[in-house]
């Protein structure tokens, strides 16, 4: 996968535009709430008072981003953090910068795996013979879904997993070619309703906190060239994490805006909770998690993969 990635990089870099100074920065990052502390940064101001001018870029896929930050075109891109360790595994030297949404009991019910009608799964052990549908094998989601599983002594090599792309969760269920989906919302609700389902289990509710769904990440090499525009950039993060904390309602309209995501919706699920500084132990988790099931072999300085 990675080893395109580089292929890809190659081609970008030709045609990428000159460095830009070290207070411009541009970013890519998903239309998705999750990364709530980059939309309020940005339509707040916050990036300008700390002396940052930030390009948001049209995104890919997290494969697509981490290319794009190889080639130079990007600054930093919010990719899942269980893409960042496949890169990072890869050769790719990759460093945290900052996160923002993260698992939360107050947020366990924003995601949940979604059954359609006619299918008995009531108790995780139904699951086994099952087909699930999942936004991206080895990504957050996944990962976190199978942990649960193991927490609930059911091996995943009893369930067949079936990539399905978000946009496309809820005609897949109602197709009936999968018999539940893992989601989060508003994909879950739509699965649900137009599948005649219902949510089996909100299986965040059995998992630790403060896991990230996304992490911001840049070159080692970059990191350690522009050090104060990280800073500069984690202030900022901090300064947006303060403010969705006491504006809720602003903040829904800032995602509304930047995601394209009705208020109607938003105002029905619970904003990520956003906690901007990384961790090890959240890293840890992951990496731990992964290389439990396959999917990482050699081993990675987890501690080193936060920029200084």
């Amino acid at each position: 996968m990675f080893k395109r990635a580089f292929m890809i990089a190659g081609a970008l870099a030709v045609a990428a535009v000159p460095a830009f100074a070290q207070t411009k920065i541009a970013i890519g990052t998903p239309p998705i709430a999750e990364v709530e502390a980059a939309f309020v940064a940005k339509d707040e101001g916050l990036f300008e008072k700390n002396g940052l001018q930030v390009e948001f870029l049209p995104t890919g896929s997290n494969q697509t981003l981490v290319a794009a930050l190889v080639a130079g075109s990007h600054q930093i891109v919010a990719v899942s953090p269980t893409v960042m360790l496949q890169a990072v595994e890869s050769g790719i030297d990759l460093v945290v910068v900052a996160n923002c949404g993260v698992t939360s009991p107050r947020t366990a019910k924003n995601v949940g795996l979604a059954v359609r009608e006619g299918v008995a799964i009531d108790k995780p052990e139904d699951l086994l013979g099952k087909k699930i549908g999942t936004p991206s094998i080895g990504g957050t989601l996944d990962i976190l879904f199978r942990q649960w599983l193991k927490q609930k002594k059911v091996s995943d090599k009893g369930i067949t997993f079936i990539e399905v792309p978000i946009p496309n969760t809820a005609d897949v269920l109602k197709g009936g070619t999968i018999d539940a989906i893992i989601a989060g919302q508003p994909s879950l609700g739509r699965a649900v309703a137009q599948s005649n389902g219902k949510i089996a289990f909100h299986f965040m509710s059995d998992l630790p906190a403060d896991i990230p769904y996304t992490t911001f990440v840049t070159t080692r090499e970059w990191a350690k060239a522009n050090a104060a525009t990280i800073a500069a950039f984690r202030t900022s993060f901090g300064q947006a994490a303060d403010f969705i904390g006491k504006n809720q309602v602003k903040t829904r309209e800032i995602v509304s805006k930047y995601t394209r995501l009705p208020l109607e919706v938003l105002s029905k699920i619970e904003l990520p909770e956003c906690k901007p500084v990384p961790t090890v132990a959240a890293i840890d988790y992951l990496d731990k998690a992964m290389r439990e099931g396959g999917m990482l072999k050699s081993k990675i300085d987890t501690a080193g993969l936060i920029a200084p």
